[in-house]
């Protein structure tokens, strides 16, 4: 501690003396003052610090209390998650009535079934097979010269027993849906009389149209009942031709043309489906046909002249064949 004297002090010496010895006794007292007020703080200090401790010391028995209290808090806790799992459960299942997206996926499943039911029956079809056939046939047939006339008619049957039939059908929808029609052509080769007696008469070939009703048997099976009405074209060949030939070598207006006649017959038999576009068929065929083969009558060096051949044949046979959908 520093002491501020005067700068003056007073000029009489035993005035200064008692100043002075006034102020020495006046240090230490003011020394003293501050180490008791340390000291008393200190205590203070101490005594404060010691009436803290007492005071923080029952802190842990409240930490008893929450001893017990947390467990009812963590099932307070527990509980609460519970609803949480609403959330999971919150709109995903409103997003399973997305089940309403697959019925719209089935939809057009359906939409592309429903056309295809009717076009399954209903779709074009080509069809081609053999046919074996048996054949009970006459040619009827007279030459004229004026009054005489001579009869050259002759029983016969065919000299082969094998044909081929390509056919294209389609539905007939406006009046039935298991009503089809459809054309094709049958083709025979060379067609000609055997058995006891022998002409060949060229290459016979049918065009003809049908129409065909299918009854359903079961599943995959039908009833088919058809009909076919058409006209047949032989090329001249063989035997005939040459009896063409020799007329014209006489003077007879005859020409070497493919001849035409006409045919007709039912038919009946079973389809099976093996596939979408696939189908196989047998039918039994019965079917009549007539082909004209002369036809002329004029006046050749004063003498008239006339012949008429035509044949008649009644046909029976088996078809087998297959179709094919497109």
């Amino acid at each position: 501690m520093t002491i501020l004297l005067p700068r003056h002090l007073p000029r009489f010496p035993l005035g200064r003396g008692l100043l002075l010895a006034l102020l020495v006794l006046a240090v230490p007292a003011a020394q003293a003052a501050p180490a008791r007020s340390s000291k008393s703080s200190k205590g203070a200090k101490t005594s404060r610090g010691a009436s803290k401790a007492p005071a923080e010391a029952p802190a842990p028995a409240p930490a008893a209390v929450p001893a017990a209290a947390p467990t009812p808090a963590p099932e307070v806790a527990a509980e609460k998650p519970a609803p949480e799992p609403k959330p999971v459960v919150e709109p995903k299942p409103v997003a399973a009535v997305r089940p309403a997206a697959t019925p719209r996926a089935a939809a057009p499943r359906a939409a592309a079934d429903a056309p295809s039911a009717p076009t399954t029956p209903g779709r074009m079809r080509l069809g081609l097979g053999p046919d074996l056939f048996v054949e009970s046939a006459r040619l009827n047939g007279e030459q004229g010269i004026n009054a005489s006339r001579r009869d050259e008619s002759f029983d016969y049957s065919s000299d082969g027993f094998l044909s081929a039939t390509l056919w294209l059908t389609v539905p007939v929808s406006t009046v039935s849906e298991r009503l089809r029609a459809g054309a094709g052509v049958r083709i025979f080769g060379n067609y000609g009389a055997g058995g006891d007696r022998t002409y060949g008469f060229g290459v016979l070939n049918e065009l003809f149209v049908s129409g065909e009703y299918g009854l359903p048997l079961t599943d995959k099976m039908e009833l088919v009942l058809a009909a076919r009405v058409g006209m047949s074209l032989l090329v001249p060949g063989r035997e005939f031709a040459e009896e063409i030939d020799r007329l014209q070598e006489q003077g007879v207006n005859v020409w070497s043309v493919p001849r035409v006649g006409w045919l007709a017959g039912p038919s009946a038999g079973a389809r099976r489906r093996m596939s979408e576009r696939i189908w196989l068929r047998a039918d039994v065929l019965a079917h009549v046909g007539q082909q004209y083969l002369f036809a002329t009558s004029q006046e050749i060096s004063g003498l008239q002249y006339s012949k008429n051949w035509s044949t008649l044949a009644l046909r029976l046979g088996l078809s087998l064949g297959a179709e094919f959908g497109f």
